[in-house]
């Protein structure tokens, strides 16, 4: 069969046409992806940005994302119905910041679950929150926060009947020097997890919206 010039011209424009569709594509994907797994991406001059900064105590940090957002989402959905009275669940690591060099070796990382309903009891070396509805407590290494996360669907009124919690470990090596934590380094623990926890609030879809405000960040006043 003879094929004539024109009828090449055609065959290959068709099949460029067809590698940029397959090419665009790939491109949409692609940046789908990057932006649905930046949880614990932080934005340059953002207000998580400068918490990281001043917490950790430098200018320059790395950002380890354990798990994408659906992935997170997913296994802390997952982990709701296999909780034991009185028990909580099992926590998901999802973000780390860090600084490691020579001299010192410092981090923030950052955990969800969930936690029984039952009246947080009064901090050993702590300082308590109230945050909008939500409670929290912050001490020398770790910041926990606790939300009302009503989650959609088959999960509802299980999750109306627990806690979603939020775990922060503050790592410092050297310690020395760097146990104590003044009150205004515990609000900036505390204002960061809340930030963080926010996150994957909306990434769980809950209804009741519990992190929609702005931080307000007051300790509550020592019993």
């Amino acid at each position: 069969m003879h094929t004539s010039s024109r009828d090449v011209i055609k065959t290959l424009g068709r099949s460029a046409a067809a590698l940029v569709c397959v090419a665009a594509l790939a491109s949409c994907t692609s940046g789908d992806s990057e932006a649905e797994a930046d949880l614990c991406g932080i934005s340059a001059s953002s207000e998580e940005e400068a918490l990281v900064r001043e917490i950790l105590g430098t200018a320059d940090f790395e950002t380890k994302t354990y798990k994408s957002k659906s992935v997170l989402a997913d296994k802390v959905k997952r982990a709701l119905p296999g909780m034991r009275p009185g028990k909580n669940s099992y926590f998901n690591a999802a973000c780390r910041y860090r600084v490691e060099d020579e001299h010192r070796a410092v981090s923030a990382t950052f955990s969800f679950g969930w936690s029984p309903r039952v009246p947080p009891g009064p901090p050993s070396n702590g300082v308590s929150y109230e945050l909008d509805g939500a409670s929290g407590v912050t001490s020398e290494s770790n910041s926990t926060l606790l939300v009302q996360c009503d989650l959609p669907g088959e999960l509802g009124a299980q999750s109306r009947n627990v806690w979603f919690s939020a775990d922060a470990y503050f790592s410092f090596m050297p310690a020395t020097g760097t146990g104590v934590v003044d009150q205004a380094g515990k609000d900036r623990r505390m204002t960061l997890t809340y930030l963080m926890t926010r996150r994957v609030t909306d990434a769980l879809g809950c209804e009741n919206k519990p992190l929609e405000k702005p931080p307000v960040v007051k300790p509550l006043p020592t019993p």
